[in-house]
Formats: structure tokens, C-alpha cells, sequence
């Protein structure tokens, strides 16, 4: 069974607020501005029932937003609609390798269809990746293992 809610923080959670602010009826876009920076400044870290509503769309009708236009659409909270930008913090793949194992990591990253996407998660997420032009599988495989890397390296350190 998957969980009821989800736990936000950091460009994940600005993005949740710049999306529900501004899919508010009746408030100007100056206000979900000025609401949506003072949520971010005053909030370090939220939980959201799930599934979350996609308001990308209502919250900004004539943006180009298609960065993901060629990833089809998923159930899962953390793979973008066609309207959405790529949100590289949606998931930890250090706490989904450390919870779900390899295999899990490796099914959560199928959900990740563009190759610059794989590169931007992880570039975010501070995994090393090897300098030549890879594949998308091969992304894949080798985001899986920088994330196992990291967390020898962290129990390394803490020894």
C-alpha cells in the first residue's frame, strides 16, 4: 500500500505553493506572488495528501511548460504531465534505493523518460555520473549506482 500523504521541502515545496496559490479564483497574480513568497520564506517543510491535483495548467494558461510533452502520462506523484516542468527533488533515489533496493530505484527511474531529466535529478541530487554520452537505460543504471556509491560512501565516513 502506498502512503496517504507526502512529505515536501525545498524547489518540490515552492512549486506546490506557486501551483495551489495560483489556482486560487480571485487572486491576482501580484497577491499569489506575494503569498507564495512569504509561504516559502515563513514554511520549511509540508505534508500533502495524496494524489496531488495537477494545477499547472490552471495556474498559468499561456505558459509553454513542455519540457515534458513527449513523457507519457503516469499515476505516480512523481512523474510530470506534458504541463508540468520536471521536478528533479520529487523523489530521494538515496532514500528509494535505501528503502525499495536496487530494483525499486531502478522502477522508479523507468517513470523518467528524457535523458535531460535523468542528467538534471542527478545533478540535483548530487550523483555522479560517467562523462560519456549515455543511453537512457544506461542513465538509469548508472544513477542506481551512484546512489548505492553514496551510501557506501556515507557509511564509510561514519565509521
Amino acid at each position: 500500500m502506498g502512503k496517504a500523504t507526502r512529505s515536501l521541502s525545498g524547489a518540490s515545496q515552492k512549486k506546490y505553493f506557486r501551483e495551489l496559490i495560483g489556482s486560487v479564483e480571485g487572486v491576482s497574480p501580484e497577491a499569489a506572488e506575494a503569498l507564495t513568497g512569504t509561504c516559502e520564506r515563513e514554511i520549511a517543510q509540508i505534508r500533502v495528501r495524496l494524489p496531488i491535483p495537477d494545477r499547472g495548467k490552471k495556474a498559468k494558461p499561456g505558459k509553454k511548460g513542455t519540457a515534458g510533452a513527449s513523457r507519457p502520462a503516469s499515476t505516480s506523484d512523481a512523474a510530470p504531465t506534458p504541463d508540468q516542468v520536471f521536478d528533479p527533488f520529487a523523489f530521494s533515489v538515496v532514500v528509494v534505493v535505501t528503502k525499495d533496493g536496487r530494483d525499486g530505484l531502478a522502477n522508479k527511474l523507468k517513470e523518467i523518460a528524457s535523458i535531460d531529466d535523468l542528467k538534471s535529478l542527478a545533478k540535483a541530487q548530487h550523483v555522479a555520473l560517467p562523462a560519456a554520452d549515455l543511453t537512457a537505460d544506461e542513465l538509469r543504471a548508472a544513477i542506481v549506482e551512484g546512489a548505492l556509491h553514496r551510501i557506501a560512501n556515507r557509511k564509510a565516513a561514519a565509521s
